[in-house]
């Protein structure tokens, strides 16, 4: 048994990049920036990603100007040769930086402690997003019973072992929108224990108020297609939103 800081980045560590790969990314990227009807242009706009996802290596493959923040240095064995902010997502608000489009998939504004926390990251999406800001979320209102203490294991085959990553939801009785996220993946025979992460739930109308009350102008959810993160076999929708 080890303990490890991330299961997405070990779980990236072990990907045999193979000549898929850069289909793959652009698949992904492209059901998030091509959402609500968006078509962010690729060659002039400029585009920040926050957290260890795939979307960065999609963008840098179609040729983008983007920026991580908070991402992944490599997929496999493949690098992202993008510009990589070693920082906090303030330091851009501070130093006046903007960007066109500010992606933040995978549940982003859900790693949280509390409601304040939500509405202050909001705060800061709002003041660089220049045209408009895409993020993912579930559907936490309708979800069945059974789904709200573990998502479906997701297996990866590797040339040294299948990895399974399990993710179990621990809810808090005081607070019943919050809960402790604690993930493992079993790697051939070992046991891996990742790094716990306070999270809380957002839901649709509850980040549209946040955002309007921001000074959003607009909000929209795609309905049609949905992003599925790279290590997941659960869906999750876009959220377009423009400030």
């Amino acid at each position: 048994m080890k303990k490890i800081s991330s299961c997405i980045a070990y779980l990236a560590s072990l990907i045999d990049v193979g000549k898929n790969f850069q289909n793959i990314c652009e698949v992904k990227t492209r059901s998030i920036i091509n959402a609500c009807g968006e078509s962010p242009d690729i060659v002039d706009d400029t585009f920040l990603v926050i957290g260890p996802n795939i979307v960065p290596f999609g963008l840098n493959a179609m040729g983008a100007d983007v920026t991580k923040l908070d991402g992944l240095p490599y997929y496999g064995d493949a690098p992202c040769s993008c510009k990589d902010h070693d920082g906090e997502l303030a330091d851009f608000v501070a130093q006046g930086i903007k960007f066109d489009w500010v992606i933040a998939p995978d549940e982003w504004i859900t790693y949280a402690e509390s409601e304040e926390q939500q509405k202050q990251m909001l705060s800061l999406i709002s003041k660089i997003a220049r045209k408009g800001f895409f993020t993912t979320i579930k559907d936490y209102k309708n979800m069945y019973a059974n789904q709200r203490y573990f998502e479906e294991p997701f297996v990866l085959r590797t040339d040294s072992g299948d990895a399974i990553s399990i993710r179990k939801r621990e809810w808090d009785s005081q607070d019943r929108q919050a809960w402790d996220q604690h993930g493992y993946i079993i790697h051939g025979e070992e046991l891996c224990i990742c790094n716990v992460h306070r999270r809380r739930t957002m839901y649709f109308k509850q980040l549209a108020k946040f955002t309007s009350d921001l000074g959003a102008t607009s909000f929209s959810v795609e309905k049609q297609n949905m992003y599925k993160p790279a290590f997941s076999k659960t869906f999750e929708y876009v959220v377009c939103i423009k400030f």
